[in-house]
This record gives C-alpha cells, sequence and structure tokens, in this order.
C-alpha cells in the first residue's frame, strides 16, 4: 500500500558487490530516484544539486524534500526509501557483499517522514540495518516500516515484519501492524495497533499526489 559513521570504501567489484566510505575523490553511487514530487535536492560536499526522476543518489548525499514534496528512492540492492515534504536523510553506512555473507546499512533521518521497505540486503547472514532518527534508533529486519512525526510525538508502525525501537529511556519491539508514539521523556509506548485515523494520516504524510501535511 506504501509504495555518526565512518564507512570502508572500495570500488564495486561486481553490481552485487557495493562498499561505500568517505575519503575518496568522486562520489560513489548507492541508489537512484524512482519518483519524485515537487522539489527535492541533495547535498554533496558543500554543492546542492536538484533531483530528478532516474538521478543518482550517492554516498552520504543529504537528501532533502521541501514543502510540499516528496521523494522516492532505490538503493543498489533494492531498499527502497520514501521522504515526505521537509524529510532530510543521508546514507551514512551501506556494504551489501552477499558472498561474503556482509551487509550493512545504517540511514540517519534527519527530519520529516518516511516510508522504509527492506532490501536483499535484510537477507544476508548476520545483516545489520538501522535507521536513526530524531528520537532513537530502529532496527530492522525483513521490514516495511513508517517513521515521522505525527500527533505531536514521534512514530513508528511495522506494516511488515518485524522491529526494534530504542528511545532514551527504553526499547519496544514492534511486530507487524503494530506501532510505538515517542514523546519528550524518550520512552517508546508499548507495542499496540494505531488507531485509523493516526494510521490514515501517516499514510498521506508519504502518499504522491497528496497536498502538504500537517500530522
Amino acid at each position: 500500500m506504501f509504495s555518526s559513521a565512518i564507512c570502508r570504501l572500495s570500488v564495486p567489484l561486481a553490481a552485487s558487490i557495493l562498499r561505500a566510505s568517505v575519503g575518496v575523490a568522486q562520489p560513489i553511487t548507492v541508489g537512484a530516484v524512482d519518483k519524485v514530487q515537487a522539489h527535492v535536492e541533495a547535498t554533496q560536499a558543500g554543492q546542492t544539486r536538484p533531483l530528478a526522476i532516474s538521478s543518482e543518489v550517492y554516498f552520504r548525499d543529504r537528501c532533502h524534500s521541501r514543502e510540499g514534496a516528496r521523494l522516492q528512492a532505490t538503493l543498489k540492492d533494492g531498499t527502497q526509501l520514501t521522504l515526505g515534504e521537509n524529510a532530510t536523510v543521508v546514507v551514512d553506512e551501506f556494504i551489501y557483499d552477499p558472498v561474503m555473507s556482509r551487509g550493512e546499512l545504517s540511514l540517519r533521518v534527519v527530519k520529516g517522514a518516511f516510508l522504509y521497505v527492506g532490501g536483499r540486503i535484510e537477507g544476508v547472514n548476520g545483516a545489520k540495518v538501522q535507521i536513526r532518527t530524531p528520537v532513537g534508533a530502529i532496527g530492522l529486519r525483513g521490514t516495511t516500516v513508517w517513521g515521522g512525526p505525527i500527533d505531536k510525538g514521534y512514530g513508528v508502525v511495522v506494516l511488515n515484519g518485524e522491529v526494534t525501537v530504542t528511545g532514551r529511556r527504553g526499547t519496544v519491539t514492534l511486530k507487524q501492524g503494530q506501532g510505538t508514539m515517542l514523546f519528550a521523556d524518550g520512552k517508546p509506548q508499548r507495542a499496540a495497533a494505531w488507531p485509523a485515523g493516526r494510521m490514515k494520516r501517516a499514510v498521506a504524510s508519504i502518499t504522491f499526489g497528496n497536498p502538504p501535511t500537517h500530522p
């Protein structure tokens, strides 16, 4: 229904192997843009460029959507990320090497709503996949998950798979259909199904064609 790390770098040895890190002259492509609504841009090494369909997404790009905007991008392993309006995300770490059973993905959502759909990296034995948000960290496995500001707090809801949400004062595990809310105290609420109204606002925040939302 829904469509800070220092990393090691090597040039991809094959289409299925990608390692990204800092310390190189040329930006390393980790994915590409699938869909764009309104104005979305990326900043890399102090240079800002607009993002359009088929634009490359580079390691450590700071991708930002403006008011009323949406962005959908797919990483090299098939991981799909959708941003709502006024959202910012950075790929801090990406290692995908199924031959050597190595997989690591770290996304930093600085602000705004997002939808994450896990790719092949989650199928690598021992893979570490994490999303860091303004209120805590989300550990993922076989997952489709929404997160973002909503109802005067920060919400996370799982549409598929299982995640752990760790705030300043505790951790909660969410299974399919369950969500949690975090407020100023930093303690995740217990896992529970979300009210229909909240789910509708969450979906709207990352749906293309929708006007600006205020969840």
